[in-house]
């Protein structure tokens, strides 16, 4: 059962990617901007108004919604794969490939939405993003075992 709700869970998230994707390019960059909006009313925090740029700013949220998107499905999938019983290397690289195809599919799939294109940094920021969940996910499973470990002896 736990196989399955994993397989859910991915599957879901790849669906929440496509149809972040399947707005035409006018309403992605309103969801876009009003998230820059609201992050933008902290901005005294960091920098003074004078230095901000909205339209950076928001450009700036675009990247990172790409990197953080697949930064989750990379946790997502490694964990799937790992509930499956594919570990170790194999794992670690099979996780890679799916993140790094849907990636492409995705982008291939902007093609046929209004205002929207394929862009290989797109691709690219993809990619380090679910590099990083998968490092991050496998990187703290190795240290949790190691503690176990180290603390039994």
């Amino acid at each position: 059962m736990k196989k399955k709700i994993a397989i859910i869970v991915v599957v879901f998230w790849m669906i929440v990617i496509f149809c972040l994707s399947h707005q035409p390019a006018n309403a992605s960059n309103e969801l876009s901007k009003w998230i820059a909006h609201i992050l933008a009313q902290n901005v005294d925090l960091v920098t003074s108004r004078e230095d901000f740029n909205l339209t950076s700013f928001n450009s700036l949220i675009r990247n990172y919604a790409h990197f953080l998107l697949y930064f989750v499905l990379g946790i997502i999938v490694v964990t799937t794969l790992k509930k499956m019983g594919v570990t170790g290397v194999k794992g670690i690289l099979l996780s890679l490939l799916i993140c790094v195809v849907f990636a492409i599919t995705d982008e291939w799939h902007q093609l046929y939405v209004p205002g929207r294109g394929t862009e290989l940094k797109d691709v690219l920021t993809d990619s380090a993003g679910a590099i990083t969940g998968i490092t991050v996910t496998v990187g703290i499973a190795w240290l949790v075992r190691n503690i176990r470990v180290a603390s039994v002896k």
